[in-house]
């Protein structure tokens, strides 16, 4: 048996060092997570084109006003996508919407009763507020309250009457006719009430008067 026998197995520190410096041997650092994070680097990007679209001074005085104002651009720009996709989505009241087509109107050469009975007859409710609408401006013009012609709105229509029982009337007409707004059967009735009011008020009141 050998005694005193001296152990051959020596680290060497200097070496070892040199091997922990390089990079090389550097096995560990695949095990360390990266602090790079995509949310900051995009807020860091964004803050140096507004710092260098608003200038440094003016941007750092200012950086919570214009960052509020970015986010209520933003919101409004998607609810105005969501809006252009979707616009069923913002109905009001719970109403629904209703394809139609817009076909130009006329007031000439139209037997507006039978028209708007025949409506009324198979619930084609929007018709009949078409019609209805149309055959109150045929009395209108006819007894010169209005200056009626194909290229001329509603709206033009209004200031000419100018009462608001016309208003009313001719909002319903609007909502439904360019609005989609469903019509109903009680809306039909609605608006033959409200021609015989606007005839009485604008057309049977101003012949009284000329009597």
């Amino acid at each position: 048996m050998l005694n005193n026998v001296s152990d051959t197995l020596r680290i060497d520190t200097a070496v070892l060092e040199a091997w922990r410096a390089d990079e090389d041997y550097d096995y560990a650092r695949e095990m360390v997570q990266s602090d790079f994070s995509l949310r900051e680097w995009i807020y860091m990007q964004i803050d140096n084109i507004f710092s260098w679209i608003f200038g440094s001074r003016f941007y750092t005085d200012n950086s919570t006003f214009i960052w509020c104002s970015v986010g209520v651009v933003f919101i409004a720009a998607v609810l105005a996508f969501i809006y252009y996709k979707k616009p069923v989505l913002f109905g009001t009241g719970g109403r629904t919407v209703q394809e139609y087509e817009v076909t130009e109107d006329t007031i000439y050469g139209i037997d507006f009763p039978a028209k708007i009975a025949l409506a009324m007859e198979r619930c084609d409710y929007r018709e009949a507020v078409r019609l209805t609408y149309l055959y109150a401006l045929k009395d209108l013009s006819d007894a010169g309250r209005i200056d009626w012609q194909p290229y001329k709105t509603p709206s033009q229509y209004i200031a000419e009457v100018g009462t608001p029982e016309f208003r009313t009337f001719s909002n319903h007409f609007l909502r439904v006719r360019y609005g989609n707004f469903i019509a109903t059967e009680e809306l039909a009735y609605e608006m033959q009430r409200l021609r015989h009011t606007v005839i009485n008020t604008c057309v049977n009141a101003s012949e009284g008067g000329e009597q």
